[in-house]
């Protein structure tokens, strides 16, 4: 800590001297009042041959200003030492990132045969037959006997067709409902080709597969965490090194979250199609593609931790507030979300209405 003490062999030549821990010395001036006034011994003494002493202006004592200074200056070259050691934050941001390998085609899988690229000008009228697994042959209509009437058939998968149907639609062609062409073939049972030419239609697009599916990461996924220093309210700052014990204790954590994620499924939507010529009965082209919702291609989660002493526990942040003690939000949950089932039906929807535009594009050659 810094030290004062006196330099000069006359009390009024007495400086005040102060001393660093590095070892600097700082003049502050005379301590005695008659060495502020009049200078050193000798102009003193020149002084007191004018006019003699009286009082105690000769005692060597310091302004009430002087001890100010002093004491400012003491308290700042005691507090230089510490500055860089003040503590750190208590509060560490821990994020979590599922990573995994890509294991589905970014892009569908298209095969056009020279057939197609020499006939696709010349299509304007498709017809769609549905896959099997929609189709309900059996017991559908009654005969007004009250006996079931066999062999008429309805789809489970009315909403996916009608998506299909409209997508060639927009894309130029007509479009015979597939409704239309099997009551052709049940009615005069005849096969699935010849009641699509009777309707005259040039080429049938033949759904093998449109299905709905559920995926969950792969045995190569993993968990990637990073940690930083934060503020009260959840606020980013500087990466954060932390002991290896204290990195267990953060797995600790957000473990149970990582849990649900991990076991979390992705809607997806699956179509295999193939185009056949009706007037000879060839298959000119196929498409093949599976899209998976992408909203959560990158799913990450961050909780908010106090480490006050060796153990750490998960805050809620809060909301920061001004001087004033004003906020510019607030953040508060739901206590009654909507159903998970609907909300992945509604999201198998949006796909399939994804996966069926990019065919007919791809189809009329408008994408490649």
């Amino acid at each position: 800590m810094a030290t004062l003490e006196a330099d000069g062999s006359c009390p009024a030549e007495a400086l005040a001297v102060a001393r660093t821990p590095l070892g600097f010395r700082i003049d502050l001036g005379y301590l005695s009042e008659a060495g502020r006034r009049h200078g050193s011994c000798a102009d003193q003494a020149r002084h007191r041959k004018a006019r003699p002493q009286t009082g105690d202006e000769g005692v060597t004592r310091p302004s009430m200003m002087m001890k100010h200074t002093i004491l400012m200056l003491l308290l700042f070259f005691f507090a230089l030492p510490l500055t860089g050691c003040s503590t750190r934050t208590p509060y560490f941001l821990i994020e979590s990132k599922l990573v995994e390998a890509n294991r589905l085609r970014s892009e569908p899988d298209v095969t056009e045969t020279p057939s197609y690229r020499a006939l696709r000008e010349g299509v304007r009228t498709l017809g769609i037959k549905p896959p099997d697994v929609c189709a309900d042959r059996g017991s559908s209509a009654h005969d007004g006997t009250g006996r079931l009437q066999l062999g008429v058939m309805r789809t489970r998968c009315g909403v996916e067709m009608a998506e299909l149907e409209r997508a060639l639609a927009r894309a130029g062609y007509q479009v015979v409902s597939w409704s239309a062409i099997d009551q052709m073939s049940t009615r005069h049972a005849i096969p699935i080709l010849e009641a699509a030419a009777r309707l005259e239609i040039d080429a049938l697009l033949q759904v093998n597969a449109l299905e709905r599916i559920e995926m969950k990461p792969g045995r190569d996924a993993r968990f990637e965490r990073r940690f930083f220093t934060a503020t009260r309210s959840g606020e980013r700052a500087e990466p954060a090194r932390v002991p290896s014990s204290r990195a267990q204790d953060f797995k600790s954590l957000i473990d149970s979250q990582e849990t649900s994620l991990a076991t979390a499924r992705r809607v997806g939507a699956t179509i295999n199609v193939s185009a056949v010529w009706v007037a000879s009965g060839a298959t000119i082209w196929f498409y093949e593609w599976t899209q998976v919702d992408d909203r959560v291609a990158e799913p990450r989660i961050e909780i908010l931790v106090d480490c006050p002493d060796e153990r750490c526990f998960e805050i809620r942040k809060s909301i920061a507030t001004g001087s004033d003690d004003r906020v510019e939000g607030s953040v508060s949950g739901i206590p009654a979300a909507g159903n998970p089932a609907d909300e992945s039906q509604a999201i198998f929807h949006e796909l399939v209405r994804s996966v069926v535009t990019d065919l007919a594009e791809r189809f009329a050659g408008r994408r490649s």
